[in-house]
């Protein structure tokens, strides 16, 4: 069994239920940081291709793409969606390209997933050209009742300490970056200049059904799936179904806040 850290496991189910969102987020990131003018762009972190995908909207003055992750089960699927860009498995703070390789980086809800982002921010400036661009997003608070609901039942089932720890455990940087102003820092501390932060709502509306089934994905559930075994697992799924159901119907809509950036290199 893969370790329930990684998204080795999960790579089938992620492209199913959460790669639209990521999309979404991509398409606005790509946006706000006017990515048609770059000709060699670098996706760390790509997953199964949201920013890849999104990127295929652009000019055709984008030439050369390139997806890098840590998962290769998240890889293939990311191959077979986008056949023209070019995969590989590397890690962030340690790519294999030369100084000034890339017009544009982008980071997609990635930055969050690493220990020390600062030194991922500086491996990103080393890679970029002089002008170049990064484009980086993360998550902002989850406050919705909907998340408090799912959070609840969560910590009923193993623990709020232990749910806690887990989310920890895969994005140890996520509550720093759900911060505007800390995201803004952390740009200009790695060299960056330029600098342009906002944030964006990204909206969510789907059956209960489709709901469990993209949080089951999460950190905290994932540990719970570890932790449960399979049979006591599906039992909590259809305890939170139900549940959720006779609090909120049988739609679930919610907003999260998406903190979106953009700085240059100088």
């Amino acid at each position: 069994m893969s370790d329930w850290r990684t998204y080795d496991g999960i790579a089938d189910a992620y492209e199913r239920t959460c790669v639209f969102r990521f999309e979404e987020a991509a398409r606005r990131l790509l946006t706000f940081a006017g990515a048609d003018t770059a000709g060699r762009i670098l996706d760390l972190g790509t997953g199964t291709g949201a920013v890849l995908s999104a990127l295929r909207g652009t000019s055709e003055a984008t030439r050369l793409v390139v997806g890098c992750d840590r998962s290769v089960p998240m890889l293939r699927i990311a191959r077979r969606r986008v056949v023209s860009a070019h995969f590989l498995a590397a890690d962030v703070g340690s790519l294999p390209f030369a100084v000034a390789s890339f017009d544009l980086v982008t980071a997609n809800c990635v930055l969050s997933h690493l220990q020390d982002h600062q030194a991922a921010l500086v491996e990103v400036r080393r890679v970029l050209r002089r002008g170049g661009f990064i484009a980086t997003s993360s998550w902002g608070p989850a406050s919705d009742p909907c998340s408090a609901a799912w959070n609840e039942l969560l910590a009923e089932a193993v623990g709020g300490g232990e749910a806690r720890k887990a989310v920890e455990a895969v994005v140890p940087t996520e509550a720093f970056l759900s911060d505007p102003a800390n995201v803004r820092t952390a740009l200009a501390e790695a060299g960056f200049d330029a600098v342009r932060v906002a944030t964006t709502d990204l909206a969510y509306s789907g059956g209960v059904a489709d709901y469990v089934a993209e949080r089951g994905l999460a950190a905290g559930a994932r540990f719970a799936r570890h932790a449960l075994g399979e049979a006591r697992w599906q039992r909590f799924l259809d305890r939170a179904a139900a549940d959720l159901r006779r609090r909120f119907g049988a739609r679930i809509t919610y907003e999260r806040p998406l903190v979106i950036a953009c700085a240059a290199v100088p």
